[in-house]
């Protein structure tokens, strides 16, 4: 079932009530687990588990709760009684784009685990969907804006889940994209000419390394034909992948980046159009920069801008860069 599907579905039980400590749930198609709804309009997973015998903890956060190990009898329109024990998931928001991502991360897990788990799974499981949404803190525009750029680098690229594998598991790493010796720095500019800043330690890695720029220019934009936010870029790019584990990543980072405030996923837009037309990879060897030899050994936090506008792309005629075997480098393009 597509989430967009079931998450309709899960609209139209909002539309009845029912009893305190009675549930409206529907089944899960493929699955062995149902949705249902509080009175206050929470969505809530029953997991189906196998499991009844393990103590584990159940777990109250200011939006998410876990209750462990809970026997439920389900009544159908038959009047036909089923119990089972299960582990409930709640979501205690009634935001609709929160709900959306919760849905999207709580079916990736049901992808990822057993068709009947055990607590033990369950528990691997909830901690992702813990450290995804206890990492939410409210961004600055611009943070929302190097994200979207770095998604547009992955929905570009001619091998998006090599990139994403190769994709920072925290936005302050050095590096947003990093393979071995190979690394891609994003960086984007709402300015007519590509100047961008950049630490001593991005433009000069150690001996071994190789490093990439990829430049963007990016402008916010009204919703519509040209206008995508990161949500959009996020969905492009789930339709050209298959693994749940690199879906799960993004989603990771993504909550990383933007915070609770997630309604802005959908609320800042970008130029899809001029970014693409836009986007271009330097060799950080050739981005002006500081001679690092002339900075005294106690300076520390050197950063500097440097304007590309003057610098060939390594597509060029006039660059000498090569690929070589780097998967990282051959996924940028063909």
């Amino acid at each position: 079932m597509q989430n967009k599907e079931l998450f309709d579905q899960f609209k139209t039980l909002a539309k009845n009530t029912v009893e305190d400590k009675n549930f409206l749930v529907i089944p899960i198609l493929d699955t062995n687990h149902k949705l249902g709804i509080s009175k206050e309009g929470y969505p809530k997973f029953f997991v189906c588990t196998n499991d009844t015998a393990s103590s584990t903890p159940n777990i109250t956060l200011d939006i998410l709760s876990v209750e462990y190990n809970l026997s439920c009898t389900f009544i159908d329109e038959n009047d036909t009684k089923t119990p089972h024990h299960y582990t409930i998931i709640t979501l205690r928001s009634t935001d609709q784009m929160l709900q959306e991502v919760f849905f999207d991360i709580v079916m990736m897990m049901f992808g990822r685990m057993s068709n009947i788990p055990s607590k033990r799974e369950i528990a691997v499981e909830v901690e992702n969907l813990i450290s995804i949404f206890s990492a939410m803190t409210c961004p600055p525009r611009k943070k929302i804006q190097g994200l979207w750029t770095e998604l547009l680098v992955i929905e570009r690229s001619y091998m998006p889940e090599i990139l994403i594998k190769a994709w920072h598991e925290s936005p302050t790493a050095k590096y947003d994209f990093t393979m071995g010796r190979d690394k891609v720095e994003v960086k984007s500019t709402s300015g007519e000419t590509r100047i961008h800043h950049f630490s001593l330690d991005q433009l000069y890695p150690s001996s071994n390394s190789r490093v990439l720029v990829a430049s963007a220019i990016v402008r916010e934009s009204a919703h519509g034909k040209d206008g995508l936010s990161v949500r959009d870029l996020y969905d492009k790019i789930c339709n050209k992948i298959n693994s749940v584990d690199a879906r799960m990543h993004m989603m990771k980072v993504i909550a990383e980046t933007i915070g609770t405030d997630m309604h802005r996923l959908n609320e800042v837009f970008f130029d899809y159009v001029e970014a693409c037309d836009s986007l271009r990879y330097y060799n950080a060897k050739d981005v002006p920069g500081v001679d690092k030899n002339g900075v005294h050994p106690g300076v520390t936090g050197v950063g500097f801008n440097s304007d590309l506008s003057g610098v060939s792309d390594i597509q060029s005629d006039e660059s000498d860069f090569k690929r070589g075997e780097s998967p990282l480098y051959m996924s940028l393009y063909k």
